[in-house]
């Protein structure tokens, strides 16, 4: 994956990081949030970057390399639960941090993905052209 495409993954952990409740988040959490978000995004770009040349569709392609970074994926998961978590005393709140956490999850997974789907896609592109 070239490097533009891999910067615009690393902005989606740092902007992913910051949506957190405002006053109320720990810098360990956030930091190890962070962390394991970059080893997630680094795992999808080395393991969609092992298909490059495959037949397969972008999508395919996509869904393969998120499936072999699962573990990255389930210690950003669980990074992201104990940040957004973090100082939630009431059922209440507890309750709305899970909420956010899995909203959070979802669209970081779902941006992640298309980045990768667009540089395999612009990849397969480059390659067609004489």
């Amino acid at each position: 994956m070239k490097p533009a495409t891999f910067l615009q993954l690393a902005c989606l952990v740092t902007a992913a990081g910051c949506a957190q409740f405002p006053g109320r988040e720990s810098p360990e959490h956030a930091a190890r949030m962070t962390g394991a978000g970059d080893a997630y995004l680094e795992c999808l770009t080395r393991e969609a970057e092992k298909d490059a040349k495959s037949p397969a569709s972008a999508d395919d392609i996509a869904t393969a390399a998120h499936g072999r970074c699962w573990t990255a994926w389930d210690a950003y998961r669980s990074a992201t639960n104990a940040n957004f978590a973090y100082n939630a005393r009431t059922a209440d709140e507890k309750q709305y941090a899970r909420d956010r956490a899995d909203a959070h999850l979802r669209e970081f997974e779902r941006e992640a993905r298309r980045v990768v789907i667009d540089a395999t896609i612009e990849r397969m592109l480059k390659a067609r052209t004489p």
